[in-house]
């Protein structure tokens, strides 16, 4: 049972945002809450507050962010598997690099982003007004704020740098990423030392001192991206501060971190927050299992047999990995253990008119006979990396890590490594990671190594595709991918937003 303070202020955000029904328009409404009033109780200004947070749950593990972060990248694909997921080929164009300007996922995350900047703008605004001693919550606004700049900057390159609500330009144009990014470092300097120092507890789901900085420290790391000049020093040093901070440690099981009640993890430093309960949560086990596997965990509903990772990525996992078991791969059974079989497997045939090896057996391999149209229902290695419990409907409990000690110990020793291809330290850093594995070091410490161990690690959190690109490697072909265009780093802005703002231009090669 989640315990945050998020969870236990839902139903009082719920109440405060129910429309209220009325066929008299001219009626009078009275109410005790007035500009300075509103947001002066703990319970008022806490539901108002966790508004700004709400569309991180809709795009981080799926609806957008996810999608395009990961099914992009060498990491994963959606294959068109017989049955539901060809949707008219969107997914193997998003894989392929052939996306539309105005596809769903790439418009979802821009509404998460500048819908997410926009709350925060209104709230920071509206809490500004009041009587009450509100700079906590104000910092803690702009530091969510950050987050979905920093999201849209990675995602589009230069974007409106809107910080108003009530003054805001109704057709703001966009600011250099360069921009961007010096705001961002003066805004997260700024507020770093007033933000909470516990993040566990009330601060649970929240904006906390450690993740400001470890959002510091990823902004640094790709500062060479964003604007032409390397930061690896001060990447270096802010992971150094976490690190010394003696808050965080590395789960002794890695898996541990994403478990159904991840929220005792000591490694996780910021997540989204999910709750099954509450609606608009992670829903990993319906988009990457087969229909079948509901038979294995008392699903009360067939998955839709989506998201698989490539083989090439599954296989690049040393067999004495323990993050391997992060992939479901094999002969699938029943939970009382007996073998799955799919009568489809015996009829289906691909578009060069191969048969499914594994007859009718549901054996989930990792090799993938085709990208589209006709992929096998059974191939692909799923991932299981977020633990599905027995029972699930719809939607799982599990919280998804957007900052973790393990990537800040990554981020440190991949600045050492760009500043010095022999440091030791950085070396100690990745074998830390890799005992944990169950993996030895690795000596010398080579620029392949050092990406590969970044993308095992980190596979399914949401950046794939940000690795990829600071490490030059977004224009490589890879399976079912032949594509090498540069201008791929960046995502058009989506059609219906040029149509909405006439001050907007798009992004090259779109």
């Amino acid at each position: 049972m989640k315990t945050s303070i998020i969870t236990k202020a839902a139903f009082i955000l719920l109440v405060l945002a129910l429309p209220q029904s009325c066929t008299d328009l001219d009626t009078t409404l009275y109410s005790d809450l007035t500009p300075d009033t509103e947001y002066t109780t703990t319970d008022n200004l806490l539901a108002a507050l966790l508004a700004a947070y709400a569309p991180l749950k809709n795009s981080y593990g799926n609806n957008g962010l996810f999608e395009i972060q990961e099914l992009s990248t060498e990491t994963s694909a959606a294959p068109a598997k017989f049955g539901p997921w060809d949707d008219g080929g969107i997914w193997a164009r998003l894989h392929r690099h052939e996306w539309e300007n105005n596809a769903w996922f790439i418009n979802n995350a821009w509404n998460m982003c500048f819908g997410g900047i926009s709350t925060c703008n209104r709230l920071i605004e509206e809490f500004e007004a009041t009587s009450g001693d509100v700079t906590a919550a104000v910092n803690e606004l702009r530091a969510v704020r950050a987050l979905y700049f920093f999201t849209a900057m990675d995602l589009w390159g230069d974007v409106p740098l809107v910080t108003s609500f009530v003054s805001a330009e109704t057709n703001p144009a966009r600011t250099p990423r360069a921009q961007v990014y010096d705001f961002l470092v003066k805004e997260l300097q700024e507020i770093i030392p007033t933000l909470p120092d516990n993040p566990s507890g009330e601060n649970y789901g929240r904006m906390n001192k450690w993740a400001a900085m470890a959002m510091l420290a990823r902004l640094y790391l790709n500062a060479e991206v964003y604007t032409g000049t390397a930061q690896w020093q001060a990447a270096a040093d802010m992971a150094q501060q976490v690190i010394n901070s003696g808050r965080f440690t590395l789960e002794p099981a890695y898996l541990d971190n994403f478990k159904s009640a991840n929220e005792r993890s000591v490694e996780n430093i910021f997540v989204v927050t999910h709750s099954s309960s509450s609606g608009g949560a992670l829903n990993m086990h319906m988009r990457t299992l087969h229909p079948l596997s509901k038979e294995t965990y008392n699903f009360t509903t067939g998955p839709w047999n989506g998201y698989t990772a490539l083989e090439e990525f599954y296989n690049s996992f040393d067999e004495r990995d323990s993050r391997r078991e992060m992939f479901i791969v094999g002969q699938q059974y029943t939970s009382s253990g007996e073998p799955i079989q799919d009568p489809n497997g015996a009829i289906e045939i691909d578009s060069k008119g191969n048969p499914d090896p594994d007859g009718t057996p549901l054996i989930f391999t990792p090799y993938i006979n085709e990208l589209w149209p006709k992929a096998f229902s059974q191939s692909g290695a799923r991932i299981g990396k977020y633990e599905f419990v027995n029972g699930l409907d719809l939607a799982m409990d599990n919280d998804f890590p957007v900052f973790r000690y393990a990537e800040i110990m990554l981020i440190r020793a991949e600045a050492l490594w760009r500043m010095d291809n022999s440091s030791a330290e950085a070396k100690e850093l990745i074998l830390q990671i890799r005992e944990r594995a169950g993996l030895g070091g690795i000596d010398p410490l080579t620029e392949d190594d050092l990406y590969h161990e970044i993308q095992r690690e980190l596979a399914f959190e949401a950046q794939a595709r940000t690795v990829m690109i600071r490490f030059d490697r977004f224009n490589n072909t890879w399976w079912e991918k032949t594509i090498t265009d540069p201008n791929k780093n960046l995502f058009p802005i989506p059609t219906d937003q040029l149509n909405g703002n006439p001050n907007l231009t798009q992004n090259p090669g779109y």
